[in-house]
């Protein structure tokens, strides 16, 4: 009677166990999803101050001039400034010599507002890249509803 199976040879074995390894090193080279490529906090500082933090993943960066933000639904409240912190330069190749943050970035976003406004809805957008694998991401958009504290 013959055996079912055929004795795997060194060869074999040595495919099989290359073909895991690089499907183990793909998976990991994949990119994130946006969201977790770059995580937006927004909280206020003070009744008439927003701050808005981008945290950018290990091994990628924001483009400091596509960090953008607006009001919706803002009856009584107006974006007076919006300061964002020296970046450093980096000559990408898709935009030239241009300014990033590879590290987490806080704007401050000062606002004028009414005496009986509510709230606002915050519009962040933002773009970046992962550097080790050289991908960009397309423009973020978020909306973030905020209510005056009391």
């Amino acid at each position: 009677m013959q055996p079912f199976y055929k004795p795997v040879t060194p060869v074999a074995l040595a495919a099989v166990l290359l073909f895991g390894v690089l499907s183990a090193a793909f998976a990991a080279e994949q990119p994130l999803p946006p969201d977790e490529a770059f995580k937006l906090k927004v909280a206020f500082r003070s009744a008439d101050t927003v701050v808005a933090e981008i945290v950018p993943a290990s091994n990628h960066y924001l483009y400091k001039s596509k960090t953008r933000f607006a009001l919706k639904n803002s009856s009584g409240v107006l974006i007076r400034q919006v300061s964002l912190p020296a970046g450093e330069m980096k000559n990408d190749p898709f935009f030239g010599l241009i300014e990033i943050y590879k590290t987490p970035v806080r704007a401050e976003i000062a606002l004028d507002r009414a005496p009986k406004a509510q709230g606002f809805t915050l519009f962040a957008s933002y773009q970046g890249c992962n550097e080790k694998i050289g991908v960009c991401y397309p423009p973020i958009e978020k909306t973030v509803e905020m209510k005056f504290p009391k």
